[in-house]
């Protein structure tokens, strides 16, 4: 028997619990799907994982499933053992010497205590995690000493923050609006009441979101690497970007660029850090305590195939699909007021002006164990040095994935359920 790929792993997990459905509508997106068959004729390189596609959503009869709806709400009144504190933050991990024994946490203003008969896992986020272990003593003893707080592990925490440079491009124009069925465009009070009586899938399922295509750059193709894409593109008809601009209309669209497969090393990675004068100060805001540095595309490599996905978004222009609906790309007045339209230099423009971050992971690293200076926990996501402490969020992912990280992320929980299943149990 061969064996399970990750990604055969991922969409297994994911679809099983949470389903997979496709973005496109029943009815009143058929347009926008012969428009996306169309792309995957146009484009040479179209197969499994290379070319256009529609995007797969976590979805039941036309509404989100949420892992919340998946896993926790069909068992939230069945299981005695189970417990949810809504409206609880956790300020705190407590420990006795080197373990952990419970939490502080803070609901309606109220300080409270819970302790672990067993043990503690932290699901606290890409950014919370890093900023809950500062404040309990876990990290770097240097930052940790400045700012006054005791050091329990001197664990490289925030060090490895990596994350997606997504580059906003648009907004695209076309002369028929039909093409771009979207809820901003057809949202009323008796279509959201509908959707609410409804079971079925109807209008508010797509959210202006798809199709998506994952593909090659030169570099990598040069690196002998042409079966791994480093680009991805995404189409949006909401609003998601309202800094590149305020209000679609309903004849517009934005396209997305990422660099899915981050070259940066080392003194190109970022960081996340605690603002330790603050601290000493009182100040205990999370908020206020994060010094976040994403170093995005700091790379020059990973600059490059930005650029050239870039570049891709106009080349798409040219395809026989956007050309017949009239597909044009308008200009942003921030660089076509400094340079001309569509030009090497605009392209820099648009790529040094609208650039964020996205799909943040690695701030609690993975390693091979307490003897690798570089992780923060083991294979089985415990933290290093500690004893009855897990972590299982984004944060302990070594390297980022070169696609969406939402899947990645439930099937580490659902690894770490199985480990903690296999070292009670068994």
């Amino acid at each position: 028997m061969e064996p399970i790929s990750f990604a055969t792993a991922v969409v297994t997990s994911v679809a099983y619990f949470l389903g997979l459905e496709f973005t496109h509508l029943r009815d009143v997106d058929r347009k926008q799907f012969k428009q996306e068959q169309q792309l995957k004729r146009s484009h040479p390189i179209y197969d499994f994982i290379i070319g256009f596609s529609e995007i797969d959503v976590t979805r039941e009869n036309g509404r989100r499933l949420s892992t919340y709806d998946a896993y926790i709400k069909p068992i939230l009144h069945s299981r005695k053992k189970l417990k949810v504190v809504k409206y609880a933050e956790v300020t705190e991990i407590l420990f006795s010497g080197k373990t952990a024994i419970g939490v502080s946490y803070t609901r309606h203003g109220v300080q409270i205590k819970a302790h672990a008969s067993k043990e503690i896992i932290i699901s606290t986020g890409i950014f919370g995690t890093p900023m809950l272990f500062f404040k309990s003593g876990i990290g770097p003893k240097q930052m940790l000493t400045k700012a006054n707080i005791p050091t329990v592990a001197n664990l490289p925490v925030g060090k490895n923050f990596l994350c997606h440079p997504v580059c906003a491009l648009g907004p695209y124009t076309v002369k028929d609006p039909s093409f771009l069925s979207s809820v901003n465009n057809n949202l009323t009070e008796a279509v959201f009441n509908t959707y609410l009586a409804s079971e079925d899938e109807i209008i508010l399922s797509g959210m202006g979101l798809g199709p998506q295509a994952f593909l090659v750059s030169s570099f990598a193709k040069q690196d002998n690497q042409e079966k791994w894409p480093d680009i991805q593109l995404t189409f949006y008809k909401s609003n998601y970007f309202d800094f590149v601009i305020s209000n679609l209309m309903p004849n517009e669209f934005l396209l997305t660029v990422t660099a899915a497969r981050l070259r940066a090393k080392n003194e190109d990675i970022g960081s996340i850090t605690l603002d330790t004068a603050e601290y000493r100060r009182g100040v205990r805001d999370v908020t206020q305590l994060a010094k976040i540095d994403n170093k995005l595309l700091r790379n020059k490599e990973d600059y490059n195939v930005m650029l050239e996905g870039v570049d891709l978004g106009l080349t798409l222009l040219k395809t026989k699909a956007f050309k017949s609906i009239g597909t044009e790309l308008q200009s942003i007045s921030k660089c076509s007021s400094k340079y001309k339209f569509k030009t090497k230099d605009y392209l820099r423009c648009i790529v040094n002006s609208f650039t964020f971050g996205s799909h943040f992971v690695g701030t609690c690293r993975m390693g091979y164990g307490k003897d690798d200076k570089n992780s923060v926990v083991d294979s089985k996501l415990r933290v290093n040095g500690l004893n009855r402490l897990r972590v299982v969020d984004a944060s302990i992912m070594p390297e980022i994935v070169n696609s969406n990280t939402y899947a990645p992320v439930v099937v580490i929980a659902e690894k770490a359920a199985d480990v903690i299943r296999r070292d009670y149990y068994e």
